[in-house]
């Protein structure tokens, strides 16, 4: 089947997708992440990444409060910090409390506390290239960056310590059991995943893997990764694809199929979903999961979907795991991304607006 994805998303490879991260919780009686708020935020809280359109200045960090039914409030990074977050916000995780944001064509990767506070940054030289993704293991945070390499830096500091060459534009990267993973796009001609040793972090071996990846993750032990397909440049056209990779041989087995734009990993399944457009303009998306246990693929049972969901170009799915709902966003990639919300049963709860253009990730802190 072919498919056809809008020519930005391939060559950048936002995915998002995909927005569940691992992280630990706050000390319920630890109220140091308040220091230097300007404004209160309740214990409960959550963070929506917007990444705006590329050499615009305009990305968004939204302060979200995700037991309200019109969550978002502000752009929590510029109420704290007093100036705007950047161009192209990627990626967003939490660890130990303190929130990382990379920040691709401003070249940044930032400390945050857990108001949103920015405690310190990095930039980003040019034989490093722009940075894509981050991950974060043991005191260290591991940033993909364009140049070709995995950069590695110390949590606490943001010091850098070193990098690792890798394959050709790597973008989303795991770490499982001591090993860093990371897919190499080759800006939409690449196919393979790039392998790192965390303890040595010295060099880096590579694997083949599905045409033109986007996106890995993690859950469980279950590996996965999904790949746009290599395009046609005469009719952006492009068969995406989604396997399961084998830890031990990290060989990829296709879930034949399956074509999805989007993925998110929670408990053993992986959610899909497939945005398919005949002219950029009008979508038609359809919902899937894969049950790792049973090697299944079932339609993901969410009801009462609005159209404007099926109608529209999903950009992230994010799952909270404190209530075990989902969070789907779409994109028209000029105006505020649109949030639907479905319970854990796949109940429609609402949908409201997440004050930034092109979602990509959430962040859920109690």
């Amino acid at each position: 089947m072919k498919l056809r994805n809008l020519f930005y998303s391939a060559l950048c490879a936002l995915a998002v997708t995909a927005a569940f991260t691992s992280c630990s919780d706050d000390d319920d009686d630890n109220d140091s992440w308040r220091e230097g708020s300007k404004v209160e935020l309740p214990q409960y809280r959550a963070f929506i990444l917007s990444e705006g359109t590329m050499n615009r200045n305009d990305s968004h960090m939204s302060f979200f409060d995700p037991t309200s039914s019109s969550p978002v409030t502000m752009d929590i990074y510029e109420t704290q910090n007093g100036r705007k977050l950047g161009d192209t916000a990627n990626d967003m995780i939490e660890e130990d409390g303190y929130i990382y944001v990379v920040v691709n064509v401003s070249k940044l990767l930032l400390k945050l506390t857990g108001a949103g506070v920015e405690v310190a940054r990095f930039s980003f030289t040019e034989e490093l290239g722009e940075p894509r993704n981050v991950a974060a293991e043991n005191g260290k945070l591991y940033v993909t960056c364009y140049g070709g390499y995995i950069a590695r830096f110390d949590c606490e500091t943001l010091a850098y310590e070193g990098k690792v060459k890798v394959d050709s534009n790597p973008e989303q990267i795991i770490v499982h059991d001591g090993t860093l993973y990371t897919v190499c796009s080759g800006l939409g001609t690449g196919n393979t995943i790039s392998v790192v040793d965390t303890k040595n972090f010295s060099v880096s071996k590579s694997y083949q893997t599905l045409d033109n990846p986007y996106a890995i993750q993690e859950d469980n032990g279950n590996i996965y990764v999904a790949a746009y397909g290599f395009y046609d440049p005469m009719t952006w056209t492009s068969t995406p694809s989604v396997g399961v990779i084998n830890p031990t041989t990290k060989k990829t087995t296709q879930i034949e199929g399956m074509a999805p734009t989007r993925i998110l990993a929670v408990d053993d399944k992986l959610y899909m979903c497939t945005s398919v457009t005949p002219d950029w303009i009008s979508y038609t998306t359809t919902f899937s999961i894969y049950d790792a246990k049973t090697g299944k693929v079932s339609s993901w049972n969410l009801k009462d979907i609005p159209s404007e969901l099926t109608s529209g170009n999903v950009y992230m799915m994010a799952y909270n795991k404190y209530d075990r709902s989902f969070y789907i966003a779409t994109t028209d990639y000029y105006s505020d991304s649109k949030v639907f919300h479905f319970s854990s049963d796949g109940s429609y709860l609402g949908t409201f607006t997440t004050g930034g253009i092109n979602s990509n990730h959430m962040l859920f802190i109690k």
